[in-house]
């Protein structure tokens, strides 16, 4: 397992990289912009629309009930009655994830550290720490995929420091202490889109992290960008298992 052209993928952390992705030079305080970003209010409208469309749909199928026992038309109840349980489920669930986005939207920088100290099995100094290092010159922007992949995957580029290493799970930022790796295993994994009548099977590649106390991380990565990384860890971390670079079925 050699990898090839390394510093495509591993680039180091400079000044432009900075002020542009984290120009209060914090990851976490980056992480609480991008949640109050533009993204996150479009989703808020268009989740709205949504809930909106649902209790709509509620009320009309709560009238439909009351016209059905009105006209004495039982075999009709229960249809009634379904959609009505299926506007009501819709109307619950677009709320949840309301609830969600607000909340997310509400946690400041330190909610974030804590959250991720917890995810990754870290003291909040421990995360601060690695804050610190991010932005330091001699830490790695992990560069996963190319611009227009990262983008339609939403797909961050992670951050490997002097002792911790930053990969995005669902624009997620999570942290695992480079002397507690045991795992950095590249995994092929698989989803179905429909194409057409039939159900196609489609692929894409992950770097999987695990550390001794079964903590993990993950991000969506080119082969070549995870080779790159693997090769960089075993430097950092003797003994850790990379399966020799093979890809690993799901």
């Amino acid at each position: 397992m050699e990898a090839q052209n390394k510093e495509l993928y591993l680039k180091h952390m400079n000044e432009e990289y900075r002020e542009k992705h984290y120009p209060e030079r914090s990851v976490f305080a980056a992480h609480k912009k991008t949640q109050k970003g533009a993204n996150a209010v479009l989703s808020l409208f268009f989740i709205g629309l949504f809930l909106a469309g649902s209790l709509a749909g509620f009320v009309w199928s709560i009238n439909r009930i009351q016209e059905i026992i009105r006209d004495a038309e039982e075999d009709m109840l229960g249809v009634g009655i379904g959609i009505s349980v299926f506007f009501l489920l819709l109307a619950i669930g677009f709320g949840a994830l309301i609830y969600v986005i607000v909340k997310g939207m509400r946690k400041s920088a330190d909610d974030w550290i804590r959250i991720v100290a917890k995810a990754g099995g870290l003291s909040e100094q421990e995360v601060r720490e690695f804050d610190r290092q991010a932005m330091e010159p001699d830490s790695l922007i992990l560069i996963h995929l190319g611009k227009l992949k990262s983008f339609a995957a939403g797909q961050k580029d992670g951050i490997l420091t002097r002792d911790y290493i930053c990969l995005y799970n669902n624009n997620m930022p999570r942290v695992l202490k480079l002397d507690r790796l045991t795992e950095a295993h590249l995994k092929d994994n698989t989803y179905y889109v429909k194409v057409g009548k039939t159900q196609k099977k489609a692929h894409y590649l992950t770097i999987n992290l695990m550390s001794r106390d079964n903590k993990t991380a993950w991000a969506e990565t080119s082969q070549e960008s995870a080779r790159a990384l693997q090769e960089e860890l075993v430097n950092r971390c003797p003994g850790i298992d990379t399966a020799g670079g093979a890809v690993l079925a799901e």
